[in-house]
């Protein structure tokens, strides 16, 4: 392995084991609404190194997620798309980054975009797989909607926030030293 792959290769583990470690802390209500802080080194690693390592970490999170028995998918099709795709698509944040360094507006477009379409693939899950759970008189749709759709804006009004305040205290932290 080259030595220009050993230290992304480094960072990518350490946010995923942050991560792993958030999962830990994440807030859940009554296994309907929840806010999760995993998603925010991982973002963090996509905005400083890129798509493709964002896309690598969102996959080894998930993975590890579910060989850790931190999550227990219903089937492949909803564990795959719950634990695999979503995780995945917050690489997608790495669309965003810059090789001279990301603005605070980078910041914010690029978690945006990443909780967007994480929680896009939950909302799918919650109508295929969870709409049986939904409150009477709600169809799967609607029920997915509120739900996904609210802990979507949990999650990314607290990443928004921690990423704020990180790329306050340390902008630097965004971009990679060459």
């Amino acid at each position: 392995m080259s030595n220009s792959k050993v230290l992304p290769l480094a960072e990518t583990a350490i946010f995923v084991a942050l991560a792993l470690i958030l999962s830990l802390f994440s807030i859940n209500y009554a296994q309907t609404f929840y806010m999760e802080l995993t998603v925010i080194p991982l973002l963090l690693l996509a905005i400083r190194r890129g798509l493709a390592w964002g896309l690598v970490a969102g996959l080894l999170y998930g993975l590890l997620a579910i060989v850790l028995g931190e999550v227990t998918p219903l089937s492949f099709a909803q564990g795959f798309l719950e634990y695999i795709i979503a995780p995945i698509s917050l690489g997608l944040a790495g669309i965003f980054h810059t090789k001279n360094g990301s603005t605070f507006k980078t910041v914010i477009y690029a978690t945006l975009l990443g909780v967007f379409v994480k929680y896009f693939f939950h909302f799918i899950a919650g109508i295929i797989f969870w709409g049986q759970y939904a409150w009477k008189g709600w169809s799967a749709w609607l029920y997915s909607l509120v739900t996904q759709g609210l802990s979507g804006i949990l999650t990314a009004l607290a990443a928004l926030i921690i990423l704020g305040l990180i790329y306050k205290a340390s902008p630097k932290l965004f971009v990679v030293n060459r």
